[in-house]
């Protein structure tokens, strides 16, 4: 009884806070502490681990030029393809901590292998791993996050999200700024082979991590506003396997309005950033000739975006998210990829393509990210993981791969980079009004779900 009083309590703290607690940063009750330390204990090991490994991308990447990215984009796009029902078949089978591992333990393998091809292979077996490698940390990028945040929309409530989920991407941030350090660091020591193993140790205890988190669960479940008093038990179901069809994720993202816009948000994303992305290894390959300074000139630039970013989240993402709304935030990365695009088009160099890339890095880690993950904690749980896993991953590489063919058939045609850019900002400007119009919807699907909570705990009459 005493445990039941003291859950109703933090409960009611939690909600006396997002009513009437005006400050900059969030309030965290007591019980949520430990699950939101976790939380970004576990972020913090996967973005260090993809920093550490992202500018090695960077390099392979740049090494073929900008003819070859379409063509590794176009792959990417298709492995996603056969990926994506693989992980639906595990998730409808597996409960939420066998799939955190089973998937984890993969990527581990993966790199396990990576290392072996390019610290004995031949050239030949260097040159396909390379390209491989180009794709794979592309698919481990997003599934590694994707399973992150589709736990932690599982387990926070809406309300929790907003608050706490700008909270814990700085421990993804603080990640990303070690691991770009590392990196820029151990490469005047290291080959590049050798960097790949850093990220198995990482994963690992980042898994551990996760499994305190999943132990804590109930716990974090208990604060939830206006919770009956069986919370506990009920967040317990949603331990066990999703269920349902191969590709029910994927006919349930068809069916949903909310879940088709936000597929049209994340293909903006994509086309647009594909297009900076292109001017960025069309420029940094006329600015360096030696492949150690290319990776070091990136390792820098992310350092510099994650500094940015820690920043922003810190300072903005919670108030932006309490205060303006999930539709603002959403609004604002369209708005810098506009100024950045314009000022590429008036002076395309290598000051101003750091400048762009790094406030566009930085608003989308430290706002977007959090923004977008809080819509799907409005959504069913079969959603959260079949539906989300297929948008994070085959919708942003479709969107990769359409706008890198697209980027290839105007470019071919004699477009200019800076014209490109121009044609750009109507497509921005549809950008923003979709994200308004996101923000209105995960809104009014917010307001059905409390209401349905509060009628189905009522009680009887």
């Amino acid at each position: 009884m005493a445990h039941r009083i003291a859950s109703r309590t933090d409960a009611a703290a939690v909600t006396s806070s997002t009513t009437s607690d005006r400050r900059w940063w969030p309030k965290i009750q007591p019980r949520e502490r430990r699950c939101t330390a976790l939380a970004a204990s576990w972020f913090f090991c996967i973005l260090l681990s993809y920093f550490v490994i992202r500018p090695i991308r960077e390099t392979m990447g740049a090494q073929g030029g900008t003819k070859e990215l379409p063509h590794l984009f176009l792959v990417t796009f298709l492995v996603m393809l056969a990926a994506v029902p693989a992980y639906s078949a595990l998730v409808a089978r597996l409960p939420r901590r066998w799939l955190v591992r089973v998937v984890y333990h993969f990527f581990c393998a993966c790199l396990i292998l990576f290392w072996f091809s390019m610290q004995y292979g031949n050239a030949p077996v260097k040159f396909w791993a390379a390209r491989i490698f180009f794709v794979w940390v592309n698919v481990f990028g997003l599934f590694a996050t994707s399973v992150f945040w589709s736990v932690l929309t599982d387990i926070f409530s809406n309300e929790q999200a907003k608050r706490l989920f700008g909270l814990v991407a700085t421990g993804g941030t603080v990640g990303a700024i070690t691991g770009s350090l590392v990196t820029s660091v151990l490469t005047n020591y290291l080959s590049i082979g050798w960097l790949m193993l850093l990220p198995v140790v990482l994963l690992q205890i980042g898994l551990w991590c996760a499994w305190r988190l999943e132990r804590n669960a109930r716990i974090l479940a208990e604060t939830e506003p206006d919770a009956p008093p069986d919370r506990s038990a009920v967040a317990s179901t949603n331990e066990e396997p999703t269920g349902g069809g191969l590709w029910s994720g994927i006919t349930q993202v068809a069916r949903s309005p909310f879940l088709a816009t936000i597929c049209v948000y994340l293909f903006l994303v994509q086309a647009i950033g594909t297009q900076l992305y292109f001017q960025q290894a069309s420029i940094v390959a006329n600015a360096f000739d030696v492949n150690e300074q290319r990776t070091q000139w990136f390792a820098y630039l992310d350092l510099a975006t994650q500094l940015l970013t820690l920043a922003i989240q810190g300072a903005l993402a919670s108030v932006v998210l309490r205060r303006l709304g999930v539709g603002f935030a959403l609004a604002l990365l369209p708005v810098v990829y506009a100024i950045g695009l314009v000022a590429l088009a008036i002076d395309p160099t290598l000051l101003i393509l750091s400048i762009t890339m790094v406030a566009t890095r930085a608003t989308s880690y430290g706002i977007t990210v959090p923004s977008r993950e809080v819509l799907f904690t409005v959504v069913t749980r079969e959603q959260k993981y079949k539906s989300k896993s297929f948008i994070d991953t085959v919708v942003l590489r479709g969107g990769d791969a359409i706008a890198s063919q697209l980027y290839r058939a105007v470019t071919s045609a004699g477009v200019s980079l800076a014209r490109m850019n121009w044609y750009a900002l109507p497509i921005i400007l549809a950008w923003i009004a979709v994200s308004f119009g996101l923000g209105r919807f995960q809104q009014r699907l917010s307001t059905q779900q409390q209401n349905s909570t509060r009628n189905d705990h009522s009680p009887p009459q």
